[in-house]
């Protein structure tokens, strides 16, 4: 009996960790992030992303715009345009940084420095932050099982599900979207 228990729960749990399930991990730096500061210096203007990173091999600015088309309108609170060359109305000391597969620290990712990424085949990860200044106000780390390319509708899920939980309306450390149901609000 204990190990048909063990066998069911094995299963369970393995298919909670499904190719098509985001399963997210977030942390929010409290005493910087506010939303407020997110509408003020994003809301109907530009945002600069920063992408690192290439999972698919392909040209590298039809990445970078494949990520930032899946980014449009996936944060909460008011639009802004998600974009990899933004004009005048972008704010100049605040950026996005989303790093696919990324072979660095979570915490140097506002540092300006080049990111070391890597291919994987079983999965596709995502690490993105807001930064202001050098400074990470808000942080997500995401995973996906493999994508085939940005067409993929895990592709788009990872991307929109890392920007909606950067960007939380409330500090409540809920994980929005996540589809790992064992998960509760921290």
């Amino acid at each position: 009996m204990f190990k048909a228990i063990t066998l069911a729960a094995m299963v369970l749990v393995m298919g909670a960790c499904g190719a098509g399930h985001v399963r997210l991990q977030s942390d929010f730096n409290r005493s910087t992030y506010d939303h407020r500061n997110f509408t003020l210096y994003h809301g109907g203007r530009d945002t600069l992303v920063v992408v690192h990173g290439n999972p698919f091999g392909m040209d590298s600015a039809a990445f970078a715009k494949a990520v930032t088309d899946n980014m449009q309108g996936a944060n909460p609170g008011p639009r802004t345009n998600f974009t990899t060359t933004p004009g005048k109305s972008a704010e100049k000391n605040l950026l996005v940084v989303m790093a696919f597969n990324a072979r660095v620290g979570i915490y140097q990712l506002c540092q300006g420095t080049d990111i070391e990424t890597r291919r994987l085949s079983h999965r596709l990860t995502l690490t993105a932050a807001w930064c202001f200044d050098g400074r990470q106000d808000s942080l997500v780390e995401a995973v996906v099982g493999p994508a085939k390319g940005v067409g993929d509708p895990r592709f788009r899920a990872l991307v929109r599900q890392t920007v909606l939980n950067l960007f939380p309306r409330f500090m409540d450390r809920e994980f929005r979207g996540d589809d790992d149901d064992d998960r509760k609000a921290m």
